[in-house]
């Protein structure tokens, strides 16, 4: 509560509209007791509920210096007292010579006329306001802080009033510019509430308080907004180039890093979803500002779960728990969310859990799968010039619909019998050739060469056709992993 107890006309023991002669009196009267070593009683010390203040000479003398300016000193005069009437006077009698702060409070209250903003009333209402704030250590009572700040606003923002404080104050009308001052309030008000309520969502504090003025709240979101953008942005640069310098590493390293990698990319949501909440809140779910900076975030947690999960898989030692458990967190977080990278998410995700989708690939979602008989598909992944890794038990095995099943297995044996016709007729045609310039085994691979490319004319292997549409298994995203691997489709 620096404004209040740091506040100079508080130093210097007197109240805003104090004259120039009782100023320069009530600084030679505060220096003097200093030279002897002692401290003055100053009649508007407000000590307590106001903690003791050790004053220096050098502290006095600056305090005076800080309300020369008249800007500075109606700035430090809102957060004081003022006698404006003859209730006031009355009142700050009580408060100062009897230090009865619940007799000062009620004479404020009264004055203050139903708290009705006018040129009669205002100095009452800011001088309870101000003793609401000082008396917050005793009545702990956040409302009532609020309560009073608005009181202050409902007499700065009114300019005719304003005009008449001013003159109350600096003695002079239309010297100091109303927006500026309006300005100067909202910062010193963001202090307050920060010294008084730290562990407080402070954004909210003061659009509750300024709720009432559309042009403020505005101007207040506006700087939320902003503050808010470029507190996750940060956070999102620290990341980007932590995962820049993990992304170089060999990998051995990034698999034994895993742990740590994870970690950050748990941390980036942690750190993050306070902020990117309170921006929601202010600028709505939809909002491209919000749904862009939420989708990086979860576009590098689902980067940091690829990089290492990939590496993993190359190995051959996958596991999987904390990939799944990064994800989930993520998933969760997305979904009330419209992100595109929600999507990968959630197909990585059931990648990761080796589940297969229960709507039939081959036929667009129309159907259900059947565990019954998968489509297999050949592939290999050179490992060296003369060596290789393939899928065992004839394929990578792909869950489809008892419907496609049926067309797969009629593609094949048509491809099968053309293939077999073609065969022997060329067999005929060419027998004499092939008996003088092949053995037996290259006459029957020659068989399985002229199947394979029928077979592949309409086959669901390159290119089924459904209607207008070609559908290739080199397009199912669990075969498209495989092929960014290093696979390759077929037997070498």
């Amino acid at each position: 509560m620096h404004i209040i107890e740091n506040n100079p006309f508080r130093i210097l023991g007197i109240i805003s509209n104090a004259s120039a002669k009782e100023t320069n009196e009530s600084e030679t009267f505060i220096l003097r007791y200093l030279d002897i070593g002692k401290s003055a009683n100053l009649k508007f010390d407000i000590t307590p509920p106001l903690r003791p203040l050790s004053r220096t000479s050098e502290i006095v003398k600056n305090a005076k210096r800080r309300i020369h300016d008249d800007f500075d000193k109606l700035t430090h005069s809102i957060f004081w007292f003022v006698n404006g009437t003859m209730v006031d006077k009355i009142a700050l009698e009580k408060l100062s010579s009897e230090k009865n702060i619940e007799k000062a409070t009620d004479s404020f209250r009264k004055g203050s006329r139903n708290f009705e903003v006018s040129k009669s009333s205002y100095s009452s209402i800011l001088n309870f306001s101000t003793l609401e704030i000082v008396s917050y250590s005793s009545h702990k009572d956040q409302e009532r802080v609020k309560n009073a700040i608005k009181y202050k606003y409902q007499i700065i923002k009114d300019k005719l009033v304003f005009k008449e404080l001013e003159k109350l104050i600096t003695s002079n009308t239309d010297k100091i510019n109303h927006k500026s001052f309006i300005n100067q309030f909202i910062e010193s008000t963001k202090v307050l509430l920060t010294e008084l309520f730290p562990k407080k969502d402070q954004n909210k504090l003061l659009i509750d308080i300024f709720s009432e003025d559309k042009n403020i709240l505005k101007e207040i979101e506006g700087q939320i907004v902003s503050s808010l953008v470029e507190k996750i942005n940060e956070n999102i640069a620290s990341f980007d180039s932590f995962f820049k310098l993990q992304s170089k590493k060999s990998d051995a390293q990034i698999i034994t890093s895993k742990a740590t990698i994870l970690n950050r990319a748990k941390k980036l949501m942690a750190d993050t979803k306070s902020d990117l909440n309170k921006l929601k809140k202010i600028v709505g779910k939809d909002n491209f500002q919000y749904t862009n900076l939420a989708n990086q975030i979860y576009s590098f947690v689902n980067a940091a779960v690829i990089i290492c999960y990939n590496k993993e898989f190359e190995k051959n030692n996958v596991e999987r728990s904390s990939y799944i458990e990064l994800l989930e967190d993520a998933s969760r977080e997305m979904s009330n969310l419209d992100l595109s990278i929600k999507k990968t998410i959630i197909k990585n995700l059931s990648v990761i859990k080796g589940e297969d989708s229960t709507d039939c690939w081959f036929c667009n979602g129309e159907c259900q799968t059947s565990n019954d008989n998968p489509l297999k598909i050949q592939m290999h992944k050179m490992t060296s010039y003369n060596s290789y890794t393939y899928f065992k038990d004839g394929g990578f095995p792909l869950q489809r619909c008892s419907g496609c099943r049926i067309k797969h297995n009629l593609q094949s044996f048509i491809a099968f019998i053309l293939t077999l016709a073609i065969y022997i007729g060329l067999f005929l045609i060419y027998i004499g050739l092939i008996i003088f310039f092949s053995d037996i085994q290259n006459k029957f691979s020659g068989f399985k060469r002229i199947y394979h490319f029928i077979k592949n004319l309409f086959s669901f292997v390159t290119g089924a056709t459904k209607g207008s549409n070609r559908k290739s298994v080199a397009n199912h995203p669990k075969i498209k992993e495989y092929l960014y691997q290093g696979y390759k489709i077929g037997m070498p």
